[in-house]
C-alpha cells in the first residue's frame, strides 16, 4: 500500500509535533481513539522514535474482519525517524501492530517539503495478515481502513497547526 499524506506544516514543524506531548491527543479525536498513550526517545533536532497506542473504534470495517477482532482493536505504532538531510527532508520507517491479531503493517516513511509551509509523507508499506486461507481476504478487507487511519494524520496536523497559530 502506498499512500501520501499533505500536512501543513513546513518538516521541521512536522517533526516538532511528532515528539509533542501536546499532538497525541489531537490525533487520538481524529481517530476517535481511546486509551492513548505515547513516547519519544530522541529530538526533533536528531533522529527519534515516536511509539504510541490507540485502542480504535472498528467502525466500518468489513464484517469479515469485525468478526475476528471485534467492536474496538488496539493498535500499537512505532515510528524511526532520521535526522533531518540539509533540505529538511528525513526518512524513517513504520510499524504497526493489531493486538490480539495476526495483522501488522511495515513499511518505509519520507518527509519533505512540499512548498512553504507543506510537507509530504509518503508511507509505502506492507499489510499482513497472517491466517490460514483467510489472509489475503483479510487484507484486502484492511487497506481501506488503514487509508482511513492514516489519512486522519492530514486532520490531526491541521488541527495541530490551527492550535500553533493561534
Amino acid at each position: 500500500m502506498n499512500e501520501t499524506l499533505h500536512l501543513p506544516l513546513s518538516p521541521d514543524a512536522v517533526a516538532r509535533m511528532y515528539v509533542d506531548p501536546q499532538y497525541p491527543p489531537l490525533r487520538a479525536s481524529a481517530l476517535r481513539a481511546h486509551d492513548v498513550s505515547a513516547s519519544v526517545t530522541g529530538s526533533a533536532d536528531d533522529a527519534f522514535s515516536v511509539s504510541s497506542t490507540l485502542r480504535l473504534p472498528t467502525t466500518g470495517i468489513p464484517d469479515l474482519v469485525r468478526k475476528v477482532v471485534g467492536e474496538t482493536v488496539t493498535v500499537r505504532e512505532v515510528q524511526d525517524w532520521s535526522a533531518p538531510a540539509a533540505d529538511g527532508s528525513r526518512t524513517g520507517t513504520i510499524r504497526l501492530d493489531v493486538d490480539g491479531t495476526p495483522a501488522s503493517m511495515t513499511g518505509d516513511l519520507r518527509l519533505a517539503a512540499d512548498g512553504k509551509n507543506a510537507t509530504t509523507v509518503t508511507i509505502d508499506g506492507e499489510l499482513t495478515a497472517k491466517v490460514p486461507l483467510l489472509g489475503k481476504k483479510i487484507e484486502q478487507a484492511a487497506v481501506p481502513y488503514v487509508t482511513k487511519v492514516l489519512a486522519k494524520e492530514q486532520a490531526s496536523a491541521a488541527a495541530y497547526a490551527d492550535r500553533a497559530s493561534e
